[in-house]
């Protein structure tokens, strides 16, 4: 396999002098694959590039790409990554930090992974076995936990621990091949939850952490900056906006909670209504929920056909009945008799003061996964 190691820098002469130093004790120690380095130079004014130049007449897995203005490290690897995979034909692109913040000795740790079949591998901070600087301040310590975790709840990937780091390899059959770098989202730093977003979530990539301890730069000043986090955030939800499944489900919530609104003020007037029966509170809550969830039923129905599932919509008469039926008959189970059960159950042992708590806890404990399931299976399944 042909591995391209992208290395992005601007005004990185003094560590670029000593990478290269280093990077020559470690290639040449992977005997079982091709690897090259690949620097991506925005025009560095203090000479990054004529350092990288002279020692491509000693190495010959050195190579440089320059020719651009700095335009943020997503754009850079960006032409790192086209041009590796167009021009020098990569089986593997990994990321790599031009600061010696990721080790070069660990390089092959993740390069020996590729023999086990995996797409994606991670080098983590996060796993047993990795770390960050001791000497990182308390906030910034909190803020790279904090920003990782909500990357790992906004991707929906709590299987993967490091989803901010910068150290990757990735496979490009498959997978890299297909990205359009067009429709990166960012420019800057948080590139990276994109590409990992891509990756992950998007191409199903067999994922591999290997952990490693971050360090502190070698020389230079650091491009931390918490304005990264708020930039990161920006590319979960524009990925996740993009995502057609979560639109879909953005549109089963809405359609939903319009229906446990109508929900809500059903039980709430059934309820005074049916108060003149001689009936416990049990059964009164049971049967007031039991129309109200009726009402709400016809609603979502109607809605979900017309908005949530659009492309999958049902539209001749007799379909749109005989749907209808099995929906009706479905939201028995979900919407009706085991939420109204789990509202006539509780508000009889505790009161019918919490009639409302054990409402949104019948609607969103069972009847919402209950729904979603049985709406993409069974009512709007999508015809082959």
């Amino acid at each position: 396999m042909k591995v391209v190691i992208i290395i992005p820098t601007y005004n990185e002469r003094k560590n670029t002098e000593d990478m290269i130093q280093a990077l020559a004790g470690v290639i040449p120690a992977v005997k079982d694959h091709d690897v090259h380095v690949l620097y991506v130079d925005d025009s560095s004014p203090d000479g990054t590039a004529e350092v990288v130049k002279s020692a491509i007449k000693k190495y010959s897995w050195l190579h440089l790409l320059g020719g651009s203005q700095k335009q943020g490290l997503g754009v850079a690897y960006a032409r790192g990554m086209t041009y590796a995979m167009k021009e020098m034909s990569a089986d593997y692109l990994m990321e790599f930090d031009a600061d010696f913040q990721h080790p070069p000795q660990d390089i092959p740790r993740l390069i020996a992974e590729i023999n086990r079949g995996y797409d994606y591998i991670i080098a983590s901070r996060y796993v047993p076995g990795g770390s960050v600087p001791a000497n990182w301040t308390l906030d910034r310590k909190l803020v790279s936990s904090v920003g990782n975790l909500i990357a790992r709840v906004g991707l929906l990937i709590p299987r993967v621990h490091d989803c901010t780091g910068g150290f990757k390899l990735s496979r490009v059959k498959g997978f890299m091949d297909g990205f359009d770098f067009s429709t990166l989202l960012s420019k800057k730093f948080a590139y990276k939850i994109h590409l990992l977003a891509y990756m992950v979530v998007t191409k199903h990539a067999k994922v591999k952490e290997v952990p490693f301890s971050f360090a502190n730069r070698n020389a230079g000043d650091s491009k931390y900056s918490t304005n990264e986090i708020k930039e990161s955030l920006r590319v979960i939800f524009m990925f996740q906006y993009q995502n057609p499944k979560l639109r879909k489900f953005f549109k089963f919530g809405v359609v939903g909670g319009f229906g446990f609104i109508i929900n809500f003020l059903g039980l709430r007037f059934f309820n005074g209504a049916y108060k003149g029966l001689s009936l416990p509170i049990g059964v009164i809550n049971f049967l007031a929920n039991a129309t109200a969830s009726e009402i709400s039923i016809i609603s979502n129905f109607i809605f979900n056909n017309l908005w949530t599932f659009k492309s999958e919509k049902i539209t001749r008469l007799t379909e749109i009945l005989s749907k209808f039926v099995t929906f009706n008959v479905s939201s028995v189970v979900g919407g009706i008799l085991v939420p109204s059960a789990i509202i006539g159950l509780g508000t009889q042992i505790f009161g019918d003061q919490y009639r409302y708590l054990f409402l949104v806890l019948a609607v969103f404990g069972f009847t919402v996964p209950y729904n979603w399931f049985v709406y993409n299976k069974f009512i709007w399944k999508r015809k082959k």
